[in-house]
Order: structure tokens, then sequence, then C-alpha cells
């Protein structure tokens, strides 16, 4: 028995790569999907390099995923959706606050939708964060699959 069942790993071995994409051969014994756990590290990479001062993640959760394949390229990806607290005791951005009037400093942002991740169409410059002030991030973020796992926003590969 031991001898059919190493004959039919080693054919199905040798015909993964003709069956799937290189990448998906490299990870055909458990790259599995993305999980949450790597979105909320992706997460905690991204807070600080939009905000200047530390935030306190008070609360992570995804609220959905969805697997995807570009048909042009034939390349896979994979996007979970969340919805994260976070607060920041110091505030953050603190040269953004705005005047009196509202208005804010060049290279700022007086958006209040919140993101790590920004798209063209996400705000454009620093966002000021109040002192004390916990903000919702309500955002998605896509991996594409690479030979060792999947790529996510923040240029890291995680794998299972």
């Amino acid at each position: 028995m031991r001898g059919a069942y190493l004959k039919f790993f080693a054919l199905a071995v040798a015909a993964t790569p003709l069956a799937v994409t290189p990448a998906a051969a490299i990870c055909w014994l458990g790259c599995g999907d993305p999980t949450e756990a790597h979105a909320r590290k992706i997460f905690e990479n991204l807070l600080p390099q939009r905000f200047d001062k530390p935030g306190k993640i008070l609360e992570f959760k995804q609220t959905m995923s969805e697997a995807l394949e570009m048909h042009a390229t034939g390349e896979k990806g994979y996007e979970i959706f969340f919805s994260g607290k976070v607060q920041f005791p110091e505030g953050a951005n603190l040269e953004c606050k705005p005047d009196d009037a509202g208005k804010v400093k060049d290279g700022c942002s007086s958006s209040k939708h919140y993101v790590t991740a920004p798209r063209s169409s996400d705000p454009k410059g620093k966002q000021y964060v109040p002192p004390g002030e916990t903000v919702v991030f309500e955002e998605e973020y896509r991996f594409y699959e690479d030979s060792n796992g999947w790529k996510g926003p923040d240029g890291n590969v995680y794998r299972q």
C-alpha cells in the first residue's frame, strides 16, 4: 500500500506544473488563502507609514473575503475586507491640524475617510487625528499570488 501511495504522490507532483501555474505548483502543498491574521499584520505594518504617532489597535475584524482571477493575465488574487478601530492617544500628524476656519495646509487632507493602503481615489496627503481620538478603518487588502505564497500591499509575502 505504501508503495502505491508513493507512486501516486510522485505522479501528482510531476504532473502539477502541467496542470497549474508555476506559483501554484510551488505552493501546491499548503500555501492556502490569505487569512485575517495576515491582513491584521499588514494593518500593523502600514499604520506607521500613514501616521507619525503610535496607534493602539482596539479592534480588527474580517468582514468578507473573495478569490479573484484576472482573466487577461491569468494572475490570481485574493481580497480581504475588514473593519478596524485604532486609538491614537497622542493624536497623529499634528502638523496637519486645520486652522480655525477649517483650512488644512498643503500636503494634508481634510478627509475623514481613513485608509492605510490608499488607492487613486483615497485621500491624498497626511490626515490629522486629534489626541485621544479613535479612528475607524473600513478597507480591503488585495493579495497577489506569488511563488512563495501571497504578496500583500505592504510588499511582504504571506503563507500559512
